[in-house]
């Protein structure tokens, strides 16, 4: 049962990715899945775009065939700079330690033009169901609570080498339970 609810979350929450990310990556890119988990998005993202997605992560968690890259550091990204035409986090940065966010985010705009970010918004369901999940799926992983506002992405974003931003505010299902905001990032 806990793998037909995994099987049917990680495909709903491709395909919600997917329509959020259809003006922002285009065909061909050169794609970094930062904090890439199972592979489940990356493949599914990589077959919708037509793009070559590298995942990347601190553990290797991958259940599909993609291409992976090991980071030894919580913080660095082990990639030359302006490798990727995009970087992108699914729901990864409220994983991380309040510091570590904004190094992180430095290290995706260093290895490629444009981030793109896909967070959770800080509702009471939303971080309950996120912590369940963790828990079931990845009994390892760091589960912080950094959740942030909008309001508090923005103010983070300032800090960056960010010369564009663009907004979207995702639209969900009624029975899905957590709220999502994405970013796009261009240096």
């Amino acid at each position: 049962m806990a793998r037909n609810i995994l099987s049917f979350t990680q495909k709903f929450r491709s395909s919600l990715i997917t329509r959020t990310y259809k003006n922002w990556l285009k065909r061909n890119e050169k794609v970094l899945d930062v904090g890439c988990g199972t592979g489940v998005v990356s493949e599914y993202l990589a077959s919708h775009f037509n793009v070559t997605i590298t995942g990347c992560d601190i553990n290797n968690h991958l259940s599909r065939d993609i291409k992976f890259v090991k980071m030894a550091y919580k913080d660095k990204l082990p990639l030359p700079k302006n490798s990727f035409d995009t970087a992108m986090l699914n729901d990864v940065l409220h994983h991380v330690e309040w510091d570590d966010q904004e190094r992180l985010l430095r290290e995706a705009l260093r290895v490629s033009k444009k981030v793109l970010l896909f967070e959770v918004q800080p509702t009471l369901v939303g971080k309950l169901c996120d912590y369940l999940l963790g828990k079931i799926y990845y009994k390892n992983m760091l589960i912080p609570f950094t959740f942030r506002t909008s309001a508090e992405w923005k103010i983070l974003f300032k800090k960056l080498p960010v010369k564009r931003l663009k907004t979207k505010y995702v639209h969900r299902p009624f029975f899905y339970p957590f709220s999502h905001i994405a970013f796009c990032l261009e240096k």
